[in-house]
């Protein structure tokens, strides 16, 4: 009987030392940091470009965010770039409201300078007081003639006072005129306070209780100017 020869081959199998698992293990973990850091910083440049792209797209949107924050310096930067789109006096209002919010006589006087050389600007006053029920005649108007005088520009305040005053030949207590009228007598203006107290001497208001408030004012402004 034959036997056939069986040949067995042993391999020597290696197994990898604790010290190669180890280096192994530390690569694969460098290599997941790696890439999360790198998918990280992805997804923070798609956010930082989409944000800018959202700011400089939509500025009329930022502009609101601002406003219910109550940052009304962002707010006004803002509006003024969505009116820089449009030229609209609608927007443009809006930065002069903003900056009388913010209480910046600069851009007061910017915004509000601009906004009363435009055509409109009567209609939108009554407008945003009819949409808001604010008069716009006195948020405007006593805004800018306020920051015209605390510039040291007395006579553009006064004329602009006065201009706002004929369009409506109404006296109240809220009116720029009256404003204007109150900033002297708080500030013990004596210089200004004649040239005022003139002023109100030729106006006649037809409305109720406008004469009791001319009457009020011409004897405070009187009392400076002796």
């Amino acid at each position: 009987m034959t036997y056939a020869k069986i040949e067995i081959h042993y391999y020597n199998v290696r197994l990898p030392s604790v010290r190669a698992l180890k280096k192994r293990r530390y690569k694969l973990k460098n290599f997941v940091v790696k890439t999360a850091v790198k998918t990280l910083l992805i997804v923070l440049a798609v956010l930082v470009v989409a944000f800018v792209i959202f700011n400089f797209a939509f500025p009329q949107h930022m502009a609101s965010f601002a406003e219910k924050i109550g940052n009304y310096d962002m707010a006004v930067r803002y509006a003024s770039l969505r009116y820089s789109y449009t030229g609209d006096t609608d927007d443009l209002a809006r930065c002069f409201e903003d900056a009388i919010l913010a209480d910046d006589n600069e851009l007061i006087i910017e915004y509000g300078d601009q906004f009363f050389e435009k055509d409109d600007h009567a209609q939108v006053m009554v407008n945003l007081s009819l949409d808001r029920e604010i008069d716009y005649y006195d948020l405007f108007g006593g805004g800018l003639t306020r920051a015209r005088y605390e510039t040291d520009n007395f006579s553009g305040a006064l004329e602009l006072a006065l201009d706002l005053y004929d369009d409506t030949k109404s006296l109240t207590y809220s009116c720029p005129l009256t404003s204007l009228a109150a900033s002297v007598v708080n500030n013990n203006d004596t210089q200004n306070a004649p040239a005022l107290l003139d002023a109100l001497e030729g106006i006649s208001p037809t409305n109720d209780g406008g004469e009791e408030i001319l009457s009020s004012l011409v004897g405070s402004l009187g009392e400076l100017s002796n």
